[in-house]
């Protein structure tokens, strides 16, 4: 249930789930300085924006405190313009008006996202996708050590699943030049060629091709350094494709 406000002869509190009331103490605001006609204008501002905000379906249904923050912005701007009609500042209901206020348009704290795990790998049988994924730290061209057992089963699988041709495509995040990325993601498509090549894939039966991070996984802000973009994708074919 929402926090509810009780607001009666010029006194505001806070009700909270508890069913106990808080009140609490806010820093002079500088719109204690200024004058009664100006502070009107500020204080009508933040009351109108309050308004607005507690009428936001968005911010009502919202698990956080901007609702509670925008109420309470509400009843103290609200006390405030009351007294400057009389040519009046009351200093109290301003610094709550102001601090609330404050409060109420904050930026929400980021959230960081959850780590990103990469998929387990394709199980050595013609079942597995064809389609395989090899991911790379930040910045470098030389796979994880997992990415040993996914290009084992690869090779092993190769002649038992009637695969012919691979296409061995490199990506990269976008927190580089495009430049750098093209060069960055080639290296890691031919790495990984390289390592298939070992393991008995003849290199003539392999596309190496670089994409840079011209075709993300997920799409992001330009300079994001985005994890799951950061690969080289193995693509297996039939023989007859």
């Amino acid at each position: 249930m929402k926090n509810k406000l009780l607001a009666a002869g010029g006194i505001a509190l806070t009700m909270f789930s508890g069913g106990t009331a808080h009140a609490q103490a806010s820093p002079r605001s500088p719109l204690n300085d200024l004058g009664v006609s100006e502070l009107r204008s500020e204080l009508t501002s933040r009351y109108d924006a309050a308004v607005t905000m507690t009428q936001d379906s968005n911010v009502v249904r919202a698990d956080d405190s901007k609702f509670l923050w925008a109420s309470e912005t509400k009843v103290w701007c609200g006390i405030a313009i009351g007294y400057t009609k009389t040519s009046t500042k009351d200093e109290e209901s301003t610094n709550k008006c102001d601090a609330f206020y404050a409060r109420m348009t904050a930026a929400p704290r980021p959230v960081a996202p959850p780590p990103y795990v990469p998929p387990p790998p394709p199980q050595a049988t013609c079942t597995a996708s064809r389609a395989t994924e090899v991911f790379f730290d930040w910045n470098v061209d030389l796979p994880a050590g997992e990415a040993e057992t996914t290009l084992a089963a690869i090779a092993q699988n190769r002649a038992q699943c009637g695969w012919g041709p691979l296409t061995i495509t490199g990506h990269a995040d976008k927190s580089g030049s495009d430049a750098y990325n093209n060069a960055l993601s080639q290296r890691r498509a031919n790495n990984i060629a390289s390592a298939l090549e070992r393991l008995g894939v003849p290199r003539g039966d392999m596309t190496v091709v670089a994409k840079g991070e011209g075709q993300p996984k997920v799409d992001t802000a330009d300079g994001a350094r985005e994890p799951a973009n950061r690969r080289v994708e193995i693509l297996a074919q039939d023989r007859g494709n």
